[in-house]
């Protein structure tokens, strides 16, 4: 049996017509990188919840907390964005004023993967 496709939302469709859906999901992710995390928000909505958890309390120089940081972000991301069905994510660099990180992701429907890389830097992910 066959799963239906989750369709992309009617506001996506109608701002962006004819952006591939490799750039949609590259967009909001990025949105939701630049967001905060609600306190206790697991069990609420992903519309009432979007944000990433905050990496500055992290000790980068644990590996052991770093990929545990990966799972709550891997987590965040899979929670908010239903198009993506497999994700990697991983620490590229980690300092104590920038953090650089590597996501790929196959999306419903997508044969190729999205390959992401994005760092903290001066108060925002690039």
């Amino acid at each position: 049996m066959m799963t239906p496709a989750i369709p992309v939302a009617l506001f996506d469709r109608l701002l962006v017509e004819g952006i591939s859906p490799h750039e949609l999901v590259r967009r909001k992710l990025m949105c939701l990188f630049n967001s905060c995390a609600v306190a206790g928000g697991e069990t609420l909505p992903p519309l009432l919840t979007r944000g990433m958890p905050e990496w500055h309390e992290v000790n980068v120089g644990d590996k052991r907390v770093l990929n545990w940081f990966c799972r709550e972000l891997r987590a965040a991301i899979l929670r908010y964005e239903p198009r993506i069905n497999m994700l990697k994510v991983s620490v590229k660099d980690a300092h104590h004023q920038t953090l650089a990180l590597s996501l790929e992701a196959m999306l419903q429907d997508e044969p190729e993967p999205l390959r992401l890389e994005i760092a903290y830097y001066n108060g925002r992910w690039r």
